[in-house]
């Protein structure tokens, strides 16, 4: 029950910062609606909020309240499997699963929002190098900066990206039209 009630808090926060950015978007949205069809501003406001919700969610909250002193590398593979760190199961869980669910809508967005990035490879080793700059970011902001936060990250993305391959293969299966970010 705990961990579903710390993922919705995470989907909760998230939703009310996708209906904040949408306010915010609306004259933008108004403004390039000639030059610019909505289907494809939609797409990339949504993988623009997705990013900065992931950049909130994991370098700006929680960096005012640590010191550079709090800090923590871990380099070790799968650790976080193996130690516990004085937090209690239900919530290593909960944090493990966030690590991996907060990446899959940017590995379903970028190919969608950017056709040239509709190579698995591409998709992942960008998703990774995302992952890296948030890891080193935290580092330096005082949070731990972990070796598989950035594994799991980079899995989130990558089962993103297989998600939208098989999405993208029952559209033109089913004889529909072409994905929306497709030009």
């Amino acid at each position: 029950m705990f961990m579903i009630r710390e993922i919705l808090g995470y989907c909760i926060i998230s939703a009310t910062g996708l209906a904040c950015m949408a306010v915010l978007y609306l004259p933008i949205c108004f403004l390039l609606r000639k030059r610019v069809p909505p289907a494809k501003q939609y797409v990339y406001f949504l993988f623009g909020a997705c990013v900065l919700i992931v950049l909130a969610a994991t370098v700006i909250v929680g960096a005012a309240k640590t010191s550079a002193a709090d800090r923590s590398l871990n380099l070790v593979p799968f650790r976080v499997f193996q130690e516990t760190w004085g937090i209690p199961e239900p919530k290593k869980i909960a944090q493990t699963a966030a690590n991996v669910v907060m990446f899959v809508p940017l590995g379903f967005l970028l190919p969608v929002a950017f056709p040239k990035m509709r190579n698995l490879w591409k998709v992942t080793l960008t998703l990774a190098l995302l992952s890296f700059v948030i890891e080193f970011t935290q580092y330096f902001t005082g949070r731990s900066a972990d070796i598989d936060d950035l594994m799991l990250n980079t899995l989130g993305g990558l089962l993103g990206c297989l998600f939208f391959f098989v999405v993208s293969k029952l559209f033109r299966k089913n004889g529909r039209s072409r994905p929306v970010g497709k030009s």
